[in-house]
């Protein structure tokens, strides 16, 4: 996959939220764009209907079109369409 190109598609996502109690992990489908970023990460776009607590999570793993990619939530940002664009450093 180019810096460019960007995978679009149904995903599970795994997501854990560090809590007071110790991780709590989380799961859900979501519509979503994924594509390379400088130097080596992934920008992780999902589309609405998001997940409440989606944007407090602190790692990721993605299933999308048959891969699993993986990683730690570096940044994350809502956008003006209501997206939300993460950033992931691979695991």
């Amino acid at each position: 996959m180019n810096q460019t190109d960007a995978v679009t598609g149904k995903a599970h996502i795994d997501y854990t939220r560090d809590t007071l109690f110790g991780p709590l992990p989380r799961h859900a489908q979501c519509q979503v764009s994924l594509s390379r970023s400088q130097p080596g990460g992934w920008v992780l776009q999902v589309f609405q209907p998001l997940p409440e607590d989606l944007h407090d999570a602190q790692t990721i793993v993605l299933a999308l079109l048959g891969r699993r990619t993986s990683g730690v939530v570096r940044d994350r940002q809502r956008l003006a369409d209501h997206s939300l664009r993460l950033e992931l450093e691979p695991q």
